[in-house]
């Protein structure tokens, strides 16, 4: 089974699919629709401010003191 996920926009009830899927025409599939509303946008926009406002209280990187020599270290740990 294959999986496509790409955004369109439904015209009288007929989803078309994008140029590059054209391989996939006059197949059997099943077809899940998540549809996106302005409200869902803001309601998300605002749980990720919420979120940063969170972590911004929680001063998570208040022990650094050198921001750039942190990353260095970081990034050491990797090799």
């Amino acid at each position: 089974m294959n999986s496509l996920e790409f955004t369109a926009k439904i015209e009288h009830g007929v989803i078309h699919l994008p140029k590059e899927f054209e391989d996939y025409e006059n197949v059997t599939a099943h077809i899940t629709v998540m549809i996106e509303t302005p409200e869902g946008k803001k309601a998300k926009k605002d749980r990720l401010f919420a979120a940063f406002k969170k972590a911004q209280k929680a001063n998570l990187f208040a022990e650094i003191e050198n921001p750039v020599e942190g990353q260095r270290k970081l990034r050491d740990e990797w090799d």
